[in-house]
């Protein structure tokens, strides 16, 4: 290495502007907070267990039968594994058809889409959806 290359690199080490050390903060800054919850995130202990709604979003015919389409929203503080939904479709009392569907987990505070499969149309009729059991992870 030669003296020039010294100065060379003397030069640019002294070009380093205070912009560039206050960006440089505040990205080690984002990065810790970001550690920061992360850790916080894995050792929270939520309270409360699974707390399922399950909503009916759309009906519609699909090849010899009909799709109810459902959104799970899971509102508690611990993932629900396994979730066996039903719906039950009725007319004028009496039982027409039941469906199930099994959803594999549903985090907290998250949403998950299925699908039940009626043959008879269950627009034409009183549909109860819910969910029918889960495990707690």
């Amino acid at each position: 290495m030669t003296g020039s290359d010294d100065d060379t690199q003397g030069q640019r080490a002294a070009t380093t502007s205070a912009a560039e050390y206050v960006l440089g903060g505040l990205g080690g800054l984002l990065v810790l907070l970001l550690v920061a919850f992360l850790g916080y995130e894995a050792v929270a202990v939520r309270e409360g267990g699974p707390d399922l709604a399950v909503e009916i979003t759309a009906v519609e015919p699909a090849g010899a039968g009909y799709e109810v389409w459902l959104r799970v929203r899971n509102d508690g503080g611990t993932t629900a594994e396994t979730v066996q939904l039903g719906g039950r479709l009725t007319r004028g009392g009496r039982l027409v058809e039941q469906a199930s569907a099994t959803v594999a987990y549903v985090p907290p505070e998250s949403v998950r889409d299925a699908v039940l499969v009626f043959a008879s149309d269950p627009r034409d009729g009183v549909l109860a959806v819910g969910p029918e059991g889960y495990r707690v992870a």
